[in-house]
């Protein structure tokens, strides 16, 4: 459960005949407003059978996604998205986005809001996404940094927000065992919060009861979240605007939260007093002290704020009072939810948060906190975080906690984990290393204080670099580039190998490079004058031989002066940048029509072509739509060139369907997303040449 299940919709219940009046859609509505989702999705299920507007669709995708039914809320979204896309609002499309993540489908989402913000013209929002996608892809490659465990305490209702304080671990729970309030929260159909206590020597006992919080603090509404002082004595908590047993609202009729203290009596907790910053027009949550008790951090939706909940401090005075809220700022907070705050025993800043770069919904971040200002937060990676709800963070010592997530692998609804840090947190781009020697091409005796350098695919010296006595050499490169390794010496000619990277990382390549002496280069000059001598004798005596090689070398001559004339075994192919169809489509993208001049243009200066154009599908699909979607590629293809002065009786159009990948994939699930969009690809091939 998030910060909004704390609110409490506050709303008169109609009779039966009114509702039966004013029929299901108000109904339907009607729940909605007062976040009452669960009653509110089976109404809108039978809405949209026959009724698929923007505010049914709209309203079912945010029930399924506020009871983080990821599935459905994927589906609707996709739905409205689909069907309203124009007028769709940002929010939804960032729901649709964290519901694929939720799913595992990082890629579709991606693309989904690449879509959106190409759409939109957003040249700002698209390329944060890129840096977004890097970083996230940086954090990922750490891989697992902490081992977890599933807390025998859960059950299947809500339990999150745990600390441990001294031999208990106190948290919040919906998990009402011990009590006779039956009371069901109409969000999701749970019971309300409880603050509870379980002994830490019986933490792996399944079976053993946790008591509620002694005294004043547990009523009919909800708490949770709190953070208690060193001396035991003081506790800041969370609850629904309750004031002397009855509940308040704002002007929407929602009982929103507040953050009350409560002093340690002896026995219990009692003399309850709200804090003057709260508000009954809006929230105030999630309360958590710095380490020398002088400022009570927590998250609002105050006016004045970047969007939504944001995190504040507030100054605790000596005479019991607290100065004013302020605001952490843009490198905390976003236009998305920041809650959950949490001070390490070095004041850094753990929170929650789904405005930052994260792997689904609400990641745990920590921002280290440098002579009293918070840096960039960073998130913390996997598998704490997850595509779906992780927050609430405390630790129990350095590198041991607990945190809450509500991932599907857990009992039930939200569910607390201990962890235990086993990697350090270094986040860095994708790098790989070249490594080589230089050595003489005949003799293979090492050259020591050669020279070699490191030319990117510009042709930019990047780095330059001398052979050490045993003649190697050690280059640092970028992962999934073009590289090129040149090396030289006094007396030699210079020699490269070009290299692509991949995208694993700390990947070590070769780049041992041979060099030819110019004496031996001078030798095989004068060898091959005289097998030249030879050659010709022997060709004056083949005149008709001759006519034929001389036919051959000259085609050959073409292709060598023509970069995008390739010879590929005993195929001579006009190479382009890669030409990819989407997923089941045949219409040209707007880069693929750009690439295809490269064919137009040697097809032009080289009359005598005649080409076929071979189209290739990935193994999604039946085989035989396939190879008729293929063929529509290439008819597509070879019509783009006759418009562009081509003659049709110099091209040959041919749809191989899914029968010759460049990636073998046995079943569709076994490639990923960009090994299918490799095999739909389009190939030139030179068929006759006069």
């Amino acid at each position: 459960m998030r910060t909004i299940f704390f609110l409490f919709i506050f709303s008169i219940g109609l009779p039966y005949s009114t509702y039966a009046q004013v029929g299901i859609e108000q109904r339907a509505n009607n729940y909605f407003e007062r976040a009452f989702y669960s009653d509110a999705i089976p109404l809108y299920e039978q809405l949209i059978l026959d009724n698929k507007s923007k505010r049914v669709l709209k309203n079912l995708a945010e029930s399924y996604y506020n009871t983080f039914n990821m599935q459905s809320a994927a589906r609707w979204y996709k739905t409205l998205t689909t069907k309203y896309g124009p007028n769709v609002e940002e929010v939804d499309y960032f729901n649709l986005t964290q519901s694929l993540k939720a799913l595992g489908k990082y890629n579709e989402a991606k693309e989904t809001l690449k879509d959106y913000y190409s759409r939109l013209g957003d040249t700002l929002a698209f390329q944060k996404l890129m840096q977004d996608t890097k970083y996230l892809e940086n954090v990922g490659a750490i891989g697992n940094r902490f081992i977890i465990k599933n807390l025998p305490l859960n059950s299947s209702a809500s339990e999150f927000g745990a600390i441990q304080i001294d031999s208990n671990l106190i948290y919040t729970s919906a998990n009402k065992k011990n009590s006779s309030i039956k009371k069901i929260y109409r969000w999701n159909n749970q019971s309300y919060l409880d603050i509870y206590s379980h002994p830490m020597n019986k933490i792996d006992q399944r079976d053993y009861p946790s008591k509620g919080l002694q005294g004043q603090i547990n009523t009919k509404m909800h708490e949770g979240t709190f953070a208690i002082t060193k001396d035991r004595k003081t506790i800041y908590f969370t609850r629904n605007n309750f004031i002397r047993g009855k509940k308040k609202t704002d002007a929407k009729k929602i009982v929103n939260l507040k953050i009350y203290k409560a002093e340690w009596t002896g026995t219990e907790w009692g003399n309850i007093l709200e804090l003057a910053f709260n508000s009954d027009k809006f929230s105030t949550e999630h309360p958590t002290i710095n380490k020398d008790e002088t400022k009570l951090y927590f998250s609002s939706d105050r006016p004045g704020g970047y969007g939504s909940f944001d995190l504040y401090s507030v100054n605790i005075l000596p005479n019991g009072l607290y100065g004013n809220p302020t605001n952490l700022g843009a490198t905390i907070n976003t236009s998305k939810k920041e809650q959950f705050p949490f001070l390490d025993l070095e004041d850094n800043l753990y929170f929650a948060s789904n405005g930052h770069p994260g792997f689904g919904l609400l990641d745990i971040f920590v921002s280290i906190n440098e002579s009293g200002s918070f840096k960039k937060p960073d998130n913390l990676g996997l598998p704490i975080n997850s595509g779906y709800d992780d927050f609430s963070i405390s630790f129990s010592s350095e590198k041991k906690g607990y945190f809450s997530s509500n991932r599907p692998n857990g009992k039930g609804s939200d569910d607390i984990y201990s962890f235990v840090e086993t990697k350090p947190l270094i986040i860095e781009d994708c790098h790989q290393f070249v490594s080589g020697t230089l050595t003489d091409q005949i003799t293979k005796q090492p050259i020591p204080n050669g020279i070699v350098h490191l030319i990117n695919s510009k042709g930019q010296i990047l780095k330059e670099v001398f052979t050490d006595n045993n003649a190697t050499f050690n280059f640092n490169i970028n992962c999934n580039s073009a590289f090129t390794i040149v090396g030289n010496h006094k007396g030699y000619k210079e020699n490269s190998k070009t290299l692509m990277t991949t995208k694993e990382r700390k990947k070590t390549f070769d780049g041992s490079l041979t060099l030819l002496s110019l004496l031996e280069i001078k030798k095989q000059l004068e060898e091959k004058e005289q097998k030249e001598r030879e050659i010709q004798l022997a060709k004056e005596k083949q005149v008709k031989e001759e006519t034929k090689k001389a036919r051959k070398a000259k085609i050959n001559d073409i292709i060598q002066q023509e970069n995008a004339l390739v010879k590929e075994k005993n195929r001579t192919l006009i190479k382009t940048q890669e030409i990819h169809f989407d997923y089941s489509l045949w219409y040209l993208r707007r880069e693929s029509r750009e690439r295809l001049k490269v064919v137009i243009q040697i097809m032009k200066q080289n009359p005598g072509i005649t080409i076929e154009i071979g189209t290739h599908t990935d193994i999604r699909g039946d085989k035989n739509y396939n190879k008729r979607l293929s063929q529509k590629r290439a008819d597509v293809v070879k019509d783009y060139l006759i418009k562009n002065g081509i003659s049709k009786k110099r091209i040959i159009a041919n749809g191989y369907g899914e029968s010759r990948p460049l990636v073998e994939c046995k079943t569709e699930n076994d490639c990923a997303e960009e090994d299918h969009e490799w095999n739909r690809r389009c190939e030139f091939v030179i068929v006759k040449w006069d």
